[in-house]
């Protein structure tokens, strides 16, 4: 049997990982999670479990890291290396960097079982779909894009057992589900918009999960673990209201659990049983988008489709019915202007956001505004990925107008929002020059604000925050 083993450098379980697990394990093959952050964290593993191949799930930002790593592996272990996730989905030269052996493209459970069943039989790995890599010329060989699944369900349960690691390192009292894959809306700062047009004629691209399903996967987590709140991790959570209203009396009479998801207003809005249908199955915060307070840039530039009355109705009904809510939102965004960005918080304050949360854009490729940002002057034509930092947080790659202080009102956005009589004081704040007291203010009202939004315990958690501050505020 072949052995894959994960390298991660954050303490936090990922569901792509762990449905590549199950989907190994489940064809005879071991797959195994380590996490660290030097070498030397991984030599023991290494040398015991002894992989056929180590494998990275990466975003844009956190690619360099893995990139080192692998190189590191294979000069000591000779062992080659893989890599999945969105930036080689959307950057497919990423194979062409020195020390990359593999990349997957887009959904890879299916490619890593072929890889591993190659890997067993000796055989080539010409014709995997999703597969890229040099082949024995030297020349880059992208195999095409295999057929989406048609059932999500054809794949096992996600491995919940493959970062156990991180039980004495973080709160797992927090699960992650998903009831659906992929999503029908077409922000153009999502991913999502570029992954669907990558599949364009493979197959439908979104999928619901059948609903017994779902309950037989949240029941196992009750099971096995000591989950005390799930968060249904969907990009959108009950896009068909008929299936969700369904499934969450199901839910509250099987399951009983606390639960997260993520929303849409619109959905939220148009609906008034929506919010109260959550309440009372047991759902206590939801989360969704504004991205920006101005309705003409989040609907012509972001193509959010959302208006200002409909976010304004979904906090409402949500408030109503006794359930808290995150807002997403992002400064620093293409044709914004500092009183856009000013709009943005007086919006979050104007509809009480419990948890606001507040990123500036990142460029990440593949993705609509991103070419929008090059098309209009915002992105230098020689900008290069590799200048993208791991943490959206931090700074701005964009070249606009009042970038600087934009920079700085997202350190203190959380804080304006929560304690609007700080509001005036921070727009002359954001007229300094950035420095690190921002960055640590920023840092500490972020944690104060994620463990109240996803239910974290308060010490776990800040063991986790000290640990992994970096990925959030620094700039490498």
């Amino acid at each position: 049997m072949a052995k894959l083993l994960f390298l991660q450098n954050m303490d936090y379980e990922f569901l792509g990982p762990m449905y590549i697990s199950s989907s190994l394990k489940s064809n005879g093959h071991e797959c195994e999670m380590v996490i660290g952050n030097s070498l030397k964290d991984f030599e023991q593993v290494i040398e015991s479990f002894k992989p056929d191949m180590v494998g990275f799930s990466i975003m844009s930002g956190s690619h360099p890291w893995a990139l080192n790593m692998a190189r590191l592996v294979k000069e000591k272990y000779k062992i080659p290396n893989i890599f999945g996730g969105a930036h080689p989905t959307f950057f497919r030269d990423f194979v062409k960097e020195s020390g990359v052996d593999y990349i997957v493209k887009g959904e890879g459970e299916e490619a890593m079982v072929d890889i591993m069943d190659s890997i067993d039989n000796g055989t080539s790995y010409e014709g995997i779909g999703n597969l890229s890599y040099l082949n024995e010329e030297g020349m880059v060989q992208h195999n095409p894009l295999r057929n989406l699944a048609k059932r999500m369900d054809d794949y096992p349960f996600p491995d919940r057992f493959l970062y156990n690691q991180l039980d004495s390192r973080l709160d797992r009292a927090v699960r992650n589900i998903i009831t659906s894959r992929g999503c029908p809306f077409h922000c153009s700062f999502c991913f999502e918009d570029a992954m669907r047009d990558l599949y364009k004629g493979k197959g439908k691209y979104v999928r619901i999960r059948e609903m017994d399903e779902v309950i037989s996967e949240c029941k196992q987590l009750v099971r096995d673990t000591d989950v005390k709140v799930i968060y249904f991790a969907d990009d959108v959570f009950g896009m068909s209201r008929s299936w969700l209203y369904e499934f969450l009396e199901i839910y509250k009479k099987e399951v009983g659990l606390e639960f997260i998801c993520l929303v849409r207003a619109d959905l939220v809005a148009a609906d008034k049983q929506y919010a109260f249908r959550l309440a009372e199955a047991g759902c206590k915060s939801v989360f969704f988008g504004i991205e920006s307070g101005n309705e003409d840039l989040r609907n012509q530039v972001l193509k959010k489709q959302l208006s200002d009355t409909q976010i304004i109705e979904a906090a409402d009904l949500l408030h109503q019915a006794g359930i808290k809510f995150r807002t997403y939102n992002i400064l620093g965004l293409p044709d914004e202007t500092l009183e856009d960005a000013f709009s943005t918080l007086e919006l979050n304050i104007k509809i009480k956001a419990d948890y606001p949360w507040c990123s500036l854009f990142s460029p990440f490729p593949g993705t609509e505004l991103t070419d929008y940002a090059f098309a209009k002057g915002y992105l230098s034509p020689t900008f290069d990925y590799e200048k993208l930092t791991k943490s959206f947080f931090t700074e701005s790659k964009l070249e606009i107008p009042n970038i600087r202080e934009m920079q700085n009102l997202q350190k203190f956005f959380q804080t304006a929002v929560l304690w609007p009589w700080t509001y005036p004081l921070v727009k002359q704040l954001i007229k300094l020059p950035p420095n690190i007291l921002f960055q640590a203010w920023f840092g500490l009202i972020y944690f104060h604000v994620y463990i109240r939004s996803e239910k974290r315990s308060f010490w776990s958690t800040l063991k986790f925050a000290l640990k992994n501050y970096k990925h959030v505020l620094a700039k490498q």
